[in-house]
């Protein structure tokens, strides 16, 4: 195949000759010309990157004949090695010249660009394109260096010139040039045969050194399209080695592990843009998203964006925009068809900045549905709308294609003669500006210039291809269900009118900052999922400037100055001015950002939205205070994050009222909780407080069923159960109130009592030999085996006699192996013997002895059936058992774990058998979940992969320990993760930027009890020598 244009110039590779010879994957390079397999046919191709991937090696190929954006990763078997390849010619010395160095000749006054297309161009407006080749006569005028980003159906977006691009003066064109260049123009417009050409021809790659940008992601799935990029596209670096990434097509999150994006659709409720709907018609929505009120998912929609456009570069600087987002309606969501963004405040009148159709949507007509959206958007705003110039070349057959029809639609409906027809006329009537028609017009050839005037005519062929053009049946937007408003900006902050305006303010508020009260506030505060995403000032003083992550005091969702107090206390005696920021940060979060419903109980504080099933209408349900603490980004409770979240407040709770009612309120509705659902571990809102009700996005066949008004998701963990337990204990400790002893708690008690009961009974019935099927079961529809029970819902069989209890899942949410799970059975007997003594106190001896025992019968098992010999280690405490003598010996992050057992309190830390089962958790030949890499090491698990490790479980290694190495090296790891100034879930242990979760609270609740641990402890560490201990 001869390689060239049509014109027989060949379009890669220079046009001097090149050594051939045969080469082999090893020694080709880049430069070099080969022939590459393409749509079933050797073309010609040269190779212009070279990578390794997980799937072997691969080649970025540009093809002769096919503009730039067809370039591709090619694997190696599609390259003909048998066929001589052509090596780039070594590179000349170039002959020093002076005249080179000489200054051009100064532009002649007419030509010079004026001082403000000369000025040094903003973040918004750098670019590296010139355009003045773009082939419609009105961009020859437009010298502008503001960004443009036109292309609806994924075309190039092209851009302003700013450095080395050629000014033109269209200003000064004269009228016989301006009317020579309306004869070059044809007449018809088939969009077909100049996309063909466009494509062939190479005159949509605007900038060649644009060339140089290589694709970096080959292939994208997205819902259940896989999308190939067409473009470069700034994604993390990391992000260019996987085969795919996948991102989220309603929150557009994305990763490169398929485990970790399957379990972020698992818990992501998001199910349309964040935005306002604006116009829904039929299965079409349209979304309004201001890019400062959702900064993350605007930029996360730029980022997917620039994989489909050329010359887009916003991505980051999206506050000024606000975008406008068009989905498809299905039963499971609504789903991404395309996008414009436009300014806030356009000095020159543009209604749309970037406009773009998904590829998986082109050539459907949506592309031309955005366009008319925006322009009956400039309609309600009474103001005359045109895309930012230039426009990219296929960007100009949209809209000149969308121009057309418009016009000729609506000449065809005034009457011949009729004097409002004018270009004026037409501009108001389409709000159009009079450029674009006017240039329309001109391209149609439907203005003439006749008796000294022009005039607009309509030429028969044009009627006819309008004919054609009504009888496809084109979809349209219905102006009449627009429900929509122009926004008001305030000059300065240029976001949501004058209330709205705030919202920027208190998401970057310093801590120093004082706000006046303001009514209503929790509606404009930002989303602190995406608020956390990002590091915001000021930053600390150490070598890591860790930011400061606390949202304005306005948008906390509890106020406490024994909070106050203790960061003060605390972080003022700090030696390390990051692990004071961290501190600051963590320590306040749940209560700056999870306490999602608190109320005192003195007053009726709502209505019961769920108040026809279950015991959420019992007498006395929801009453006396009531807390509902979100665990991050799930608006859900977890019984064990929501109790471990609190607890470094409970030292507090003696000396701050306000401390206290929020413990109080918490217990109390766990205890509600576990009434009506006692084998659920996560929940909804309480009825009374009027919050919008969540959903995990499930298929799952759970016995005893459950009400989803009520749970949120329901696995039977048995920890949640004794982590209810927990937070009542944890409170009588530190206050010695028995307030919380209620008739609902008491309740509660019986309902965990019950579960006990049940959940220790075998698999066979000891008698009779038969199959007694468990009171809980649960299956999930998945293809992820630690998200559902084997065996039909019921789990692996367990032994009589063994005096354990059975936990269908673990502290992580992933199903057990073998039921008996040693950490929850052993925090189960202590949180029993700690209520004992409770209740023992309160005079219920019944009851106190009744949970004694089973504390004790727990205690007994254990040590029988949950201590194995290791044959290097020794003694030591299993994971999971099933009574048949089967053992997992491993160890999970997640709370409770077995390297946690003196935190439960069921152990000593110098305990034999722990210290033996320490050693083996710490070590990679005695724990498979100890993941250790070259940026972090530490415990994981299952459930979030084999590449991620925990800094939950470096918190609880440096709790666990008396050295102070250990200590220090395990809080120094945890702080090199924590770059945004929080702990998060998870960190790659090869990559430590890579992490999971921005906002969880419950690891930054660990943190800070480690913190004040220390602080009490081992205060040297964090003081420095000599420093005296601190308690709460």
């Amino acid at each position: 195949m001869a390689g060239g244009t049509p014109s027989g110039e060949p379009t890669v590779g220079s046009g001097e000759p090149r050594l051939k010879s045969l080469a082999t994957p090893e020694t080709i390079t880049t430069g070099c010309i080969a022939w590459v397999e393409k749509e079933g046919q050797p073309r010609r191709a040269e190779i212009l990157s070279i990578k390794t991937t997980k799937s072997g090696k691969q080649f970025y190929c540009n093809f002769d004949n096919f503009n730039k954006r067809l370039d591709e990763w090619v694997p190696v078997v599609r390259l003909d090695f048998t066929r001589e390849v052509e090596w780039p010619n070594p590179e000349k010395d170039k002959p020093k010249d002076p005249k080179t160095k000489k200054a051009p000749a100064a532009q002649s006054k007419k030509t010079q660009p004026s001082k403000k297309s000369q000025k040094r161009p903003g973040k918004r407006e750098q670019s590296v394109a010139s355009e003045a080749n773009t082939p419609h006569p009105w961009t020859e005028s437009q010298n502008r260096q503001k960004s443009a980003s036109i292309g609806p159906d994924g075309e190039s977006q092209a851009r302003a010139s700013v450095d080395g691009a050629t000014p033109v003066g269209g200003d000064d064109m004269d009228v016989d040039e301006k009317e020579a260049e309306v004869k070059r123009e044809p007449a018809e417009f088939s969009r077909e045969v100049e996309i063909e050409k466009l494509r062939t021809s190479g005159s949509m790659t605007q900038n060649p050194t644009e060339v140089s940008r290589i694709r970096n992601i080959s292939k994208v799935q997205f819902g259940r399209f896989d999308l190939y990029p067409w473009y470069f596209s700034p994604y993390p670096e990391i992000f260019s080695q996987e085969d795919v990434i996948f991102i989220c097509e309603f929150c557009l999150s994305y990763y490169g592990d398929e485990k970790a994006f399957t379990r972020h659709r698992r818990k992501c409720t998001l199910q349309h843009p964040p935005g306002n709907e604006l116009y829904r018609n039929e299965d079409i929505s349209f979304f309004e998203i201001d890019g400062r009120r959702q900064r993350t998912w605007c930029r996360n929609l730029c980022l997917l964006s620039k994989m489909f456009l050329d010359h887009k570069t916003l991505y980051y600087d999206v506050d000024p925009f606000l975008f406008y987002v068009m989905t498809v309606r299905t039963e499971k969501g609504c789903h991404l068809v395309g996008y414009f963004s436009k300014e806030k405040e356009s000095a020159d009148g543009y209604n749309v900045a970037c406009i773009l159709t998904m590829p998986q949507y082109q050539r459907k007509g949506y592309g031309r549905l955005l366009i008319q959206f925006s322009y009956e958007l400039s309609r309600i705003e009474g103001k005359l709308g045109s895309p930012e110039k230039p426009l990219s070349d296929l960007g100009l057959l949209s809209y000149r294609q969308y121009w057309s029809e418009n016009i000729l639609e609506l000449l065809m409906g005034y009457n011949e003669r009729e004097e409002k027809v004018t270009i004026e006329a037409i501009s108001t009537a389409l709000a159009m500006t009079t450029q674009d028609v006017e240039h329309t017009l001109q391209a149609l050839r439907m203005q003439v210039y006749h008796k000294s005037d022009h005039k607009i005519v309509i030429p028969e062929k044009l009627i006819q291809q309008r004919e054609k053009t009504k009888l496809k049946r084109k979809r349209t937007v219905d102006p009449t269900k627009i429900q929509w408003k122009p926004p008001v900006f305030t000059a300065s902050s240029r976001t949501w009118g004058c209330l709205l305006g705030l919202s920027a303010t208190l998401a970057s508020a310093s801590p120093d900052d004082e706000q006046t009260p303001l009514g209503g506030y929790h509606r404009i505060c930002p989303d602190y999922t995406r608020y956390a995403a990002y590091p915001h000032r000021p930053f600390s003083t150490g070598p890591r400037e860790l930011p400061y992550q606390r949202p304005s005091t306005k948008c906390r969702t509890f106020q406490s100055d024994a909070i106050e107090k203790v960061i003060e206390d605390v972080t003022s005696r700090m030696k390390d001015p990051d692990l004071a920021r961290l501190f600051e940060n963590a320590f306040p979060s749940t209560t700056d950002t999870t306490v999602k419903f608190h109320t005192k109980g003195k007053e009726d504080t709502g209505f019961f939205r769920m108040g026809s099933f279950g015991g959420f209408h019992d007498e006395g349900a929801w009453q006396g205070p009531q807390s509902f603490i979100i665990t991050g980004d799930i608006i859900a409770e977890w019984l064990r994050d929501s109790t471990n979240q609190l607890r470094p407040y409970q030292p507090l709770a003696k000396k701050d009222p306000a401390i206290h009612t929020l413990l109080l309120g918490a217990i109390n509705t766990q205890a509600e909780y576990v009434i009506e659902s006692p084998y659920c571990n996560a929940f909804q809102p309480p009825p009374i407080s009027d919050l919008p009700l969540s959903s995990n996005g499930q298929e799952d066949n759970v016995h005893p069923a459950y009400e989803p008004q009520a749970v949120f998701e329901c696995k039977y963990e048995l920890d949640s159960l004794a982590h209810f337990l927990a937070l009542g204990n944890d409170f009588h400790d530190h206050t010695g109130s028995t307030e919380f002893l209620t008739k609902r708690w008491y309740r509660a008690v019986e309902t965990l009592m019950n579960v006990l009961t049940e959940q220790s009974k075998s698999t066979f019935d000891p008698k009779t030999g038969e199959f007694q099927r468990n009171e809980y079961t649960f299956s999930r529809r998945t293809d992820i085996g630690t998200e559902t029970l084997n065996l039909k819902g019921v789990g692996n069989p367990l032994n009589w006699g063994t005096g354990l209890v059975r936990s269908a899942f673990r502290p992580s949410d992933d199903a057990t192996i073998l039921g008996f799970f040693i950490p929850a059975n052993a925090q189960m007997s202590v949180e029993l013997k700690r209520a004992s003594k409770i209740l023992t106190t309160a005079g219920k001896t019944t009851l106190s002895q009744k949970l004694e025992a089973w504390s004790a019968k727990l205690r007994e098992g254990i040590m029988e059936h949950g201590v194995v010999k290791h044959k290097k280690y020794g003694d030591v405490f299993a994971y999971e058992v099933d009574g048949y003598g089967s053992s997992i010996l491993m160890d999970d992050a997640n709370y409770p774990s077995l390297l946690a057992l003196p935190l439960l309190g069921f152990c000593e830390v110098n305990d034999p058998i722990y210290q033996n089962t320490r050693k083996m958790l710490l070590e990679k030949s005695g724990n498979p979940y100890y993941l250790e890499g070259n940026a972090f090491k530490g415990i994981g698990g299952p459930h979030i992969g084999l590449r991620n490790a925990w800094p939950m479980s470096l918190l609880i290694q440096a709790r666990t320990s008396n050295d102070d190495k250990e200590i220090k090296d395990c809080i120094e790891l945890v702080l090199d993760s924590a770059r945004l100034g929080l702990v998060h879930e998870s960190i790659d242990v090869q990559h430590i930027t890579q992490y999971t979760r921005s906002w969880f609270a419950w690891a930054n609740g660990v943190f800070a009890s480690t913190i004040l641990d220390l602080a009490k402890r081992k205060p040297h560490l964090i003081f420095g020598e000599g420093a005296a201990p601190y308690e709460i």
